[in-house]
């Protein structure tokens, strides 16, 4: 999964998502205009990322995805994944009786 590279991490507020339209490189820490949260420029991206990450897996429906039979790595081979027959029932445990 990738991010789009143009995707204003560091610019937008974690907390409310405002977004800032200009903020230069050098400023490392900002407040919020909107809510007044304090962040340092890199953690509030790092927020961003993860939340936009889970976002798009939540969107792509990475189920499908993932039960797809083939992973292709950008070096080129490709790998087939084996499935397992797992029951979602058998992991669950039963309770145990008194002696």
């Amino acid at each position: 999964m990738e991010i789009d590279r143009f995707f204003p991490s560091s610019k937008t507020c974690y907390l409310c998502l405002y977004q800032m339209f200009d903020m230069p490189l050098d400023v490392r820490k900002w407040t919020c205009l909107s809510c007044g949260t304090h962040d340092d420029r890199d953690k509030n991206a790092a927020k961003k990322i993860r939340a936009e990450g889970i976002r798009q897996l939540l969107v792509s429906g990475t189920r499908t995805t993932a039960q797809r039979g083939e992973v292709s790595p950008k070096g080129g081979c490709k790998s087939v994944l084996t499935h397992s027959p797992v029951n979602s029932e058998v992991l669950t445990t039963a309770p145990r009786e008194s002696r």
